[in-house]
């Protein structure tokens, strides 16, 4: 069928049946495909690449393609071929290397995926990809020490974002402490995406006399939430066609105060853009788990259960700001459906889940999951977003483990309604450790479900305890992996306290900080004013 279809391709077009098809290079034949697949048309790309593969078998570019076209579909056990075989032919190549090691992380081989960032980044010191791949997956591993994770994010820095600040003109911002301020807030995900739950009261909740708040949107999408959010903005400016300097240029041009970023090191982050320091006072807040690195971002917002004062300061090169509670407020969605009835109550036996993804299911956590159920018989445990080439080595660790295969059960990424409704069948979520879910977690709250989180020392394994301390479900906080362990069993054997928390945790939820926004809102703009009013003191430069 795929020659059939290739032959038809091949005849649209052609003069006449007598015609004689010229034979084309491979160079034709590649940017001929490289131009469908920048269009997308993945199906007569591929088709292209196989023919230059036909002429040419270990063509690196060619084959490489063939890996990018498997990347996009989703089909990474094909990428993971044709990338293979792509270093192969051509060793050499760091963008192959970092292209790979991306692969490795989706499917959850996180540790092999760090070998090939750093083979990218000593064939080219200066590759900007394989260096923000790298210092990503890094915050993932419970086995990089936090000051090598720090030291590798400044080193990303020094080479990409810091050169700029050199170039930097002087602010001319009116230096009145008490004046309305022009914030800034800059995403490429103001769409339905997590981040939307969580800056929805920020925006929605400002205060207008003190506040002026201007967007800039770096994505492409637009959909109901991108909507919902450019309403409650005062302004509100599509970036995504703007290079950095012209964004940069834009954003000094409006005279905003204060410059907030909402991605870190992100997918589609504009970090470059805070670096040429367009605005006077530059903040990380939300979406990433650790510091930018940066000189010129001059705060991280956090609260201080996720960096206790004093404990992490070490680790962050923004200077820590502090708001009182938890440093999340969520705002669920309106079309999540109602909590559900206990399965437990049901069925008799206690379904567990993880519903983060594969990259932060780390083999300690599989160990635990499989100590949890070998001592709550008849349990099960459901997993989310395991891609089938990151499925091997989690059944691999729970089989070995002693879990029989019909006690767990491996999904991919699901649509969201269908991610939701699994919960109607699940007793009790398994945080994740070294990194916490975030809005996992809310969501598993608000649908009733209890969340037993393990605790760490540093941010991204603290944001269990900020979530569940904010609504008071301290006795699902552990220490230690004995307690992670002793808590999900004593839960599980307790169905009764199991229906009550269900039944009680979404008012539990809409009665905490956690849901709050307007005291929220009240909170982060009084931390945007007290640095708005240490920077009208500095001396001018």
């Amino acid at each position: 069928m795929r020659m059939l279809f290739k032959s038809l391709l091949r005849n649209i077009g052609r003069a006449s049946p007598s015609a004689a098809p010229r034979v084309r290079t491979t160079a034709e034949l590649m940017a001929e495909g490289r131009e469908l697949f920048d269009a997308n048309d993945l199906v007569r790309a591929q088709l292209l690449f196989e023919d230059v593969l036909e002429i040419d078998p270990g063509h690196a570019d060619a084959l490489h393609f063939m890996g990018l076209t498997g990347h996009r579909i989703r089909d990474l056990g094909f990428a993971l071929e044709y990338f293979e075989r792509s270093i192969q032919a051509r060793p050499n190549d760091a963008v192959f290397h970092s292209n790979l090691g991306s692969i490795l992380v989706q499917a959850g081989r996180s540790e092999e995926a760090v070998v090939y960032f750093r083979k990218a980044l000593e064939i080219d010191p200066g590759l900007h990809a394989a260096r923000a791949n790298l210092i990503f997956i890094l915050v993932l591993l419970e086995s990089v020490r936090p000051e090598e994770v720090y030291a590798e994010h400044v080193a990303w820095a020094r080479i990409h974002a810091d050169p700029f600040l050199a170039q930097s003109k002087p602010h001319a911002n009116s230096r009145d402490p008490e004046r309305r301020l022009r914030v800034g807030y800059l995403s490429a995900d103001f769409r339905e995406h997590a981040l939307s739950y969580f800056i929805t009261p920020a925006l929605e909740q400002h205060d207008g006399a003190a506040i002026e708040v201007f967007c800039y949107y770096s994505g492409r999408i637009v959909d109901d939430a991108t909507r919902r959010l450019a309403q409650y903005a005062d302004h509100w400016h599509d970036i995504i066609d703007l290079d950095d300097d012209q964004a940069a240029e834009l954003i000094r041009g409006h005279g905003i105060d204060i410059l907030i970023d909402l991605s870190g090191h992100l997918r589609e982050n504009r970090l470059l853009v805070f670096a040429r320091k367009p605005a006077p006072i530059q903040v990380t807040y939300l979406a990433y788990p650790n510091t930018t690195g940066m000189r010129a971002m001059d705060y991280r917002i956090t609260d201080g259960v996720c960096d206790p004062p004093g404990a992490t300061e070490r680790y962050y090169r923004e200077t820590l700001i502090r708001l009182p509670r938890c440093m999340w407020c969520y705002q669920p969605r309106s079309d999540m459906p109602d909590v559900s009835p206990s399965p437990a109550k049901k069925s008799g036996g206690v379904t567990f889940a993880s519903m983060n993804g594969a990259s932060k299911v780390t083999p300690r956590m599989l160990a635990l999951w499989a100590r949890v159920l070998g001592e709550v018989p008849g349990s099960r445990i459901v997993l989310t977003t395991v891609p089938e080439q990151g499925r091997e080595r989690i059944r691999d660790a729970l089989t070995q483990a002693g879990v029989a295969a019909e006690r767990f059960s491996l999904h991919d990424r699901l649509p969201t309604k269908d991610f939701w409704a699994l919960y109607a069948d699940i007793d009790i979520l398994l945080d994740t450790f070294p990194m916490n879910g975030g809005t996992t977690t809310c969501e598993a709250l608000w649908l009733g479900v209890p969340v037993i989180t393990r605790s760490g020392a540093i941010f991204q394994s603290r944001a269990g305890m900020s979530i569940l301390g904010s609504m008071g479900l301290d006795e699902l906080i552990a220490l230690s992996d004995e307690d992670y362990v002793r808590i999900a069993v004593d839960l599980a054997h307790d169905t009764n306290r199991l229906v009550a928390l269900r039944a009680g945790l979404r008012e539990r939820m809409r009665d905490s900080s956690l849901t709050a926004a307007r005291p929220y809102a009240r909170a982060l703009e009084a931390a945007y004013r007290d640095i708005w009013r240490s920077w009208c003191i500095r001396p001018l430069q």
